[in-house]
């Protein structure tokens, strides 16, 4: 792993064209600006790894869709009690306050 250090409104490049930019710093806190092309992904880790565990799922699944019944609560979309019950990943990227920045 490289580390780097850097201090608020100084960039990082990664190849040519993402930028990582420290934002701001707030005692334990570091936001991070990411500028990158369309045709990257840019998520958190946690949502990454929800991601990569639904797709794992759902390529492993044999059988009928119809006979696909996920435990109550836990994803699809479902509804549960007149609510929308959605995946792990949804939620993760739901609960995100990041948003995507374009040129």
């Amino acid at each position: 792993m490289l580390v780097l250090s850097r201090q608020r409104d100084e960039t990082i490049m990664i190849g040519d064209d993402v930028e990582l930019t420290i934002v701001d710093i707030r005692g334990d806190k570091v936001r991070i600006g990411i500028k990158a092309p369309a045709t990257v992904a840019v998520h958190r880790k946690e949502v990454y790894d929800a991601i990569r565990n639904e797709n794992q799922q759902a390529a492993s699944f044999r059988g009928e869709l119809g006979s696909f019944r996920p435990p109550a609560g836990s994803r699809g979309g479902k509804t549960q009690a007149g609510r929308v019950v959605l995946p792990t990943a949804a939620k993760l990227a739901a609960s995100s306050t990041s948003r995507r920045e374009t040129a």
